[in-house]
């Protein structure tokens, strides 16, 4: 089995390609990523937080410390570009059944079945 992103979007924001950050250097933005198996109808949500270093910073300071589970750094907003790299990396993700293609998934993406979900803390 191969892993295939099926949809991209953010729960927070209904037009997502028209969709540009207030102040570009510093947002942070949840996004949803269904995903499946190539070929195979059916999908599982897959949370992630894309912020950038100038958000985090600001979120934490630069004494604080932040956990990188299901979190993607980004330092600019590039929707086609981010879409890419997502599916590139989805798409790498092998296995036998779909927990072992999940768990791989979830190195990158929090999923809805797994014990932690990513969030605006």
């Amino acid at each position: 089995m191969r892993a295939r992103l099926k949809s991209l979007r953010c729960d927070e924001i209904a037009d997502l390609e028209a969709w540009v950050p207030p102040v570009p250097e510093e947002f942070a933005l949840p996004l949803v990523l269904e995903v499946g198996v190539l070929g195979q109808r059916g999908r599982e949500r897959f949370e992630l937080l894309v912020a950038t270093p100038r958000w985090l910073e600001r979120r934490h300071g630069r004494h604080g410390a932040v956990p990188g589970r299901g979190l993607l750094l980004v330092f600019e907003w590039n929707l086609p570009r981010l879409k890419a790299f997502l599916a590139r990396d989805v798409e790498r993700c092998t296995g036998e059944t779909w927990p072992e293609l999940a768990r791989q998934i979830g190195r990158l993406a929090e999923w809805e079945g797994g014990d932690n979900v990513v969030g605006l803390r």
